[in-house]
């Protein structure tokens, strides 16, 4: 009955919300939630150019000749029962229950170090507060993108949804962490 009642529920937040979905946080404000499952994808637009998008977290982050170079670590995104169930095959073994609402897979130890565009965006949801709580899909310039990801430590665990286009970052937004 638990299950069904959570599937339930699970499955009505995504009907909702998909994927800018929002969960209601202890202040009373909106936290931005991804969808249950993101794992790393390639497509291609209308003009054949090449879109990848990923979470990741940052590796390194350095300015050569002039340019933001990151290095990054893509991770898998599990919500929900899917971060139940992902947890449940990455542990067989644990008997107690998985008691976040999110899950996070690092299986590939690969780094892959991408350019980002001068005028790439970057959207974070823990730099700064408004009326004493985060201000929600702030969008900042790289400088402070910057700034915030070095006041982290590197590496620092902090998820990042990327967009690479044609092997260029074009937009990077953190991912709330409740």
């Amino acid at each position: 009955m638990r299950k069904t009642s959570l599937l339930l529920s699970s499955l009505l937040f995504c009907t909702l919300f998909g994927t800018d979905a929002h969960a209601a946080s202890q202040q009373g404000t909106v936290a931005p939630v991804p969808s249950q499952v993101i794992v790393p994808t390639s497509s291609k637009d209308k003009h054949g150019n090449t879109i990848e998008k990923s979470m990741a977290y940052v590796k390194t982050l350095q300015v050569k000749n002039g340019k933001l170079i990151v290095s990054v670590d893509y991770i898998q995104w599990f919500f929900g029962d899917a971060g139940v169930k992902a947890y449940r095959q990455d542990h067989p073994l644990e008997k107690e229950d998985y008691p976040m609402p999110y899950y996070i897979r690092n299986n590939s130890p690969k780094i892959r170090t991408f350019e980002v565009s001068p005028k790439a965006s970057f959207t974070l949801q823990t730099n700064s507060t408004k009326d004493d709580n985060f201000n929600w899909n702030e969008s900042v310039n790289t400088d402070t993108f910057k700034k915030f990801v070095l006041s982290k430590g590197i590496p620092y665990q902090l998820p990042f949804h990327i967009e690479v286009t044609n092997g260029v970052i074009t937009k990077i937004t953190e991912q709330y962490i409740p």
